[in-house]
């Protein structure tokens, strides 16, 4: 336990978030484009596009969208009314899908107030087969269809070397901070990236003028030698020990997500 404390995540758990209440459902197109990492983008097309998602994408973008301030009332409606588009009527989905909502937010079942997953957790666990659209795409995608969707989302050719160089090195965070850098336009994001909780949060305060970030000639060599120092700490290249009670409470609740 002591030998894997360095590489555990310790930062916030984004289970109580001040900002409760005050997304609104409408703009959760415009934010998925502007503040979600690239895990959650992933998710919230795949929700659009095929009206479903499973099991496991459910859960990681289900507590993504309770930690950045998604009610109960407003997880309820949003998620009924887009599997309402699909193959499940609202009755079915008041009986297979209602609960576990609510089991998320610590209303049914042992009450438990469940966490959004860390960077870590998505990385190491739960890896997607097909059909699924949960995970980390630096880590869990095939880098050509990874540099597609990069090309989708007009990210440059460089950055998307850049972005492709750490996934080859295994350094699955760095690549998303490094995609921040190129959707935010800036050169220092100015922290280190260790949950998509926390990318939407710094974008937000980014985008609102809520704190500064440094901008700064471009110059390879200096940014190779910061990426180079931030290696040893955001590589997610070893194996990273997780909560163990709180994967305890998830693996708990996973009976309430056996509809697919």
């Amino acid at each position: 336990m002591l030998n894997h404390l360095s590489h555990s995540y310790v930062g916030p758990d984004y289970s109580i978030q001040k900002s409760i209440g005050k997304i609104s459902l409408e703009h959760i197109d415009a934010l998925s484009v502007k503040s979600f990492p690239l895990c959650m983008r992933q998710l919230h097309k795949a929700l659009r596009d095929n009206h479903h998602l499973r099991h496991g994408g459910r859960m990681q973008y289900g507590l993504f969208l309770k930690g950045i301030g998604l009610t109960l009332e407003q997880a309820l409606q949003f998620w009924k009314s887009e599997f309402i588009k699909g193959k499940v009527d609202a009755d079915k989905f008041d009986k297979g899908y209602a609960y576990s909502i609510r089991h998320n937010y610590g209303k049914e079942g042992k009450r438990t107030d469940y966490t959004p997953f860390s960077c870590m957790k998505i990385i190491l666990s739960n890896p997607p087969s097909q059909g699924d659209y949960h995970g980390c795409p630096f880590r869990h995608s095939d880098p050509e269809l990874l540099k597609q969707k990069l090309q989708s989302y007009k990210i440059p050719p460089t950055g998307i070397t850049q972005i492709l160089e750490l996934v080859k090195g295994m350094h699955y965070q760095l690549a998303c901070q490094k995609y921040f850098q190129l959707t935010h336009d800036v050169d220092d994001i100015g922290f280190s990236l260790n949950h998509p909780n926390q990318y939407f949060a710094e974008s937000q305060k980014l985008l609102s003028g809520g704190r500064e970030v440094k901008k700064e000639p471009s110059e390879p060599e200096s940014s190779q030698q910061k990426l180079s120092s931030q290696k040893s700490t955001s590589s997610c290249s070893i194996p990273i020990s997780s909560n163990t009670e709180a994967d305890t409470e998830l693996e708990g609740l996973d009976a309430y997500f056996t509809e697919d």
